[in-house]
């Protein structure tokens, strides 16, 4: 009995040695199978944060570029908006200058139309008493030679007066 004990005690011996074995290889295979669904697992979400990472970093560069897109069109919208209101400012004022000065040369004609109707006005008034001069001035003339022409014969008369008396005077001298 106890040769049988003995192999019993091998055989149970050689059963526990061959099932801790199989226990520690089923323990190392579930270690590993744990290990590697960890690094697995791991892997998987070292991948998912790169992958969300670089989704992020597409959604974030698409969406600075749309927002430097939207920008740079909005700065051009504003400069084409300035532009165009400097260009109106512009077609404005000269609108204003052209109606001024057009108002300006119409008052202006006006003016030289009012004031040369009052020259002509002042000018006929003036010819109408140079005329009345003229006529006075004719007639003044005209008495002026007519007395010039009466004092010249008075004048002859008189000298021809002197000279008859002085032949009177001669002739009764010598008659005396």
């Amino acid at each position: 009995m106890a040769e049988l004990d003995a192999l019993r005690t091998e055989i149970l011996g050689r059963s526990a040695s061959l099932i801790q074995r199989k226990v520690r290889q089923v323990a190392r295979h579930q270690y590993e199978e744990m290990r590697r669904e960890a690094a697995a697992l791991n892997i998987q979400k070292h991948l998912r944060k790169f992958l969300a990472r670089k989704a992020y970093k597409n959604l974030y560069f698409s969406a600075v570029s749309i927002q430097t897109g939207m920008r740079g069109m909005i700065a051009r919208s504003e400069l084409l908006s300035r532009k165009q209101t400097r260009a109106a400012t512009v077609i404005q004022s000269h609108c204003r200058r052209f109606l001024a000065n057009r108002r300006y040369l119409r008052l202006k004609k006006a003016a030289i139309t009012t004031q040369c109707a009052w020259r002509a006005r002042v000018a006929r008034k003036e010819l109408r008493k140079l005329r009345m001069a003229a006529r006075e001035t004719g007639a003044l003339q005209e008495a002026k030679t007519k007395l010039e022409k009466e004092v010249e014969e008075l004048t002859w008369r008189l000298q021809l007066e002197k000279r008859t008396r002085v032949d009177l005077f001669l002739i009764m001298m010598l008659l005396l």
